[in-house]
């Protein structure tokens, strides 16, 4: 099956030939790909309404790599390491083949307290893209390539969970897990017009699959609100934020109480504080958004050089538990391979892998 990924990439190419530019422009392979070719292009510009936001000054924090490394997932252990996904291009990569295809090389970071930085887990072609830690320290691993991984948390003792939903999800992007241990997945499938994504819940104990609400296009960032009323999933081809809102008993969707309509190439991985307040990764656009609790915005996180084309890969950010502090990543061609740091309005929600 082509990747809805790979088909992001030729439109984008295709969209700038039609528009007759003069210049070279980066290629983004979408949400794993910092941008490549002779100098990046400045970004356009962002809604008037998003720029008069209030801006939260982030902080350089670590710097993981001098050069371009793609940097996904990330999640904090209770010994307050931070696990970070890493891709890399192939040692065979060719000079003008630096994309998606050719960033089979991935790795789990540990950056510890102390900010030393080891690899857990190695491997070379599963599309590694997010990962969650269970309450009894497994790692959860989502790829792109459709692999449901589990690890424990020294990367040893690999298995993978198979049962499937009519062969559905087909590219796993993102994931959570509620307050039971059941686990939601987004499907990244799914064009405007023809919505074949959508959410995914396992059982506690990963036996069964089933779809969970309406088919979506896209979906990608997924996370609950502190009460587990509603889901906050980022629709990245549809340019949208929704909230889905859930039943009582919390297990089915009622509708889809919240939209926003997002700029750029849409939104990637996303938090929510004990506010319910929405963290959401801007990624391509150098910068993070904050909305409240109705899905409003209300205040932007910048990197610096993002109006130069500069760290512009910004996928995914996470809350260091117990605080309101948000690490959040950053990566371009100029400028290397950041985490950075930025004070969040409240709290950030507890997650599973802390009860």
């Amino acid at each position: 099956m082509r990747s809805n990924r790979r088909s992001f990439v030729r439109s984008m190419t295709a969209g700038a030939v039609a528009a007759g530019a003069s210049r070279a422009l980066p290629v983004y392979a979408w949400m794993h790909q910092a941008p490549t070719g002779p100098a990046p292009a400045p970004l356009d510009p962002m809604p008037q309404s998003e720029a008069k936001l209030p801006q939260i000054k982030a902080e350089p924090w670590l710097q993981v790599d001098p050069g371009s490394v793609v940097l996904k997932g990330m999640a904090f252990d209770r010994q307050n390491n931070l696990f970070v996904i890493a891709s890399y291009v192939a040692p065979n990569a060719g000079p003008n083949d630096r994309g998606l295809g050719s960033r089979l090389d991935r790795a789990i970071l540990r950056i510890m307290p102390d900010k030393k930085i080891s690899s857990v887990f190695k491997t070379h072609g599963p599309r590694l893209c997010d990962h969650a830690i269970h309450k009894d320290g497994r790692i959860f691993i989502v790829c792109l390539t459709g692999e449901l991984i589990v690890i424990q948390p020294d990367g040893s003792g690999r298995k993978d969970i198979a049962s499937r939903w009519n062969g559905k999800p087909e590219e796993l992007s993102d994931l959570t897990f509620d307050k039971h241990g059941a686990l939601y997945v987004t499907d990244f499938t799914g064009k405007p017009g023809n919505p074949t994504g959508g959410v995914y819940r396992w059982s506690p104990g990963f036996a069964t699959v089933e779809p969970f609400g309406p088919k979506l296009v896209s979906p990608n960032g997924i996370a609950f609100t502190h009460d587990e009323s509603a889901l906050w999933v980022s629709c990245s081809f549809d340019k949208k934020l929704v909230r889905l809102d859930l039943s009582a008993d919390r297990k089915s969707v009622m509708g889809i109480g919240a939209t926003y309509g997002l700029a750029g190439a849409g939104g990637d991985g996303l938090r929510l504080d004990k506010k319910d307040n929405v963290y959401l990764a801007m990624n391509f656009e150098g910068r993070y958004m904050v909305f409240n609790a109705k899905g409003e915005p209300v205040a932007n996180i910048l990197l610096p050089g993002r109006e130069r084309g500069e760290l512009v890969a910004s996928p995914n950010l996470v809350f260091k538990p117990g605080t309101d502090e948000v690490y959040a990543v950053a990566s371009g061609d100029v400028g290397g391979t950041w985490i950075y740091r930025f004070k969040g309005l409240a709290e950030g929600l507890p997650l599973y892998s802390h009860q």
